[in-house]
């Protein structure tokens, strides 16, 4: 019995070229495989390189806040699709930063920041900075110093007094509502729109007294809570919390800059 042997086609059949991949062929495939690697590493690196930037922003600025100041659980990122561009140019195109955590003389709020044009020397200016901080009631009432011990309360668009004063000589208690609006981008202006006292066991409206209650305009500085060139631009109030919105143009973080606060007037 004989056994037939059949042989496999040759990959490449350099006589009659008509099987197989030729030597263009296999070039190009070497090429595109190593492209595909070359890529592959590029991408890996640049992941590894945006954390390692990442945590370096996150050192620095937490470096650079002043010393009632500080940001436990800062969360930054770097945008952009690759960041080794952003590393050669020397310039991070938008950076996002946010803490839940953040700590104004010992009381707590939250913020958000987004920063765009952040140069990698922080010496130099950031282009522009929009940001977000949420204030608690009680830390409202810690950081805002109010005649005659009084506090505040907050509900939605919507802020309350309540303090003591006198009427015609007469010490009382009182409670009023009052309209907040935001003035020259640093004040926070609060103007009565009722006022009343508690006496007896009833309220009593005396609104017509309220200027010897509360003055007709309450000013609030935040400009001292923010850093120097850095701007209100926006009040929103909400129950039992405040959000303020901020922005700056060519803002240095580095160096001193941060320990400087703004002011009013």
């Amino acid at each position: 019995m004989s056994t037939e042997r059949t042989e496999a086609p040759a990959l490449v059949d350099d006589s009659t070229g008509r099987s197989g991949l030729n030597r263009a062929q296999l070039a190009v495939v070497w090429i595109v495989g190593g492209l595909l690697v070359l890529t592959g590493l590029y991408f890996a690196t640049d992941a590894v390189l945006r954390q390692v930037a990442q945590n370096v922003v996150r050192e620095q600025i937490q470096k650079e806040l002043p010393p009632d100041v500080t940001a436990n659980d800062l969360s930054v990122k770097i945008d952009g699709f690759t960041v080794i561009p952003q590393l050669i140019a020397g310039e991070f195109e938008k950076l996002e930063l946010s803490s839940h955590d953040v700590r104004l003389q010992g009381n707590r709020l939250s913020a958000t920041v987004v920063a765009h044009g952040v140069p990698i020397d922080l010496s130099k200016p950031v282009q522009h900075v929009e940001g977000t901080m949420v204030i608690g009631q009680n830390a409202v009432n810690d950081l805002v110093a109010l005649p005659n011990n009084t506090t505040v309360t907050l509900d939605t668009d919507e802020v309350g007094l309540k303090g003591t004063g006198k009427i015609l000589g007469i010490d009382v208690g009182y409670t009023a509502s009052v309209a907040p609006t935001l003035q020259d981008g640093d004040t926070i202006v609060l103007t009565p729109i009722s006022v009343s006292v508690t006496a007896g066991g009833g309220a009593f409206d005396v609104t017509r007294f309220a200027k010897d209650l509360v003055p007709s305009n309450i000013p609030i500085c935040i400009a001292e809570y923010l850093p120097k060139g850095v701007d209100a631009s926006g009040l929103a109030i909400e129950t039992r919390s405040a959000t303020v919105t901020v922005t700056a143009n060519d803002l240095v973080i580095g160096g001193d800059a941060l320990q400087k606060r703004g002011s009013c007037g």
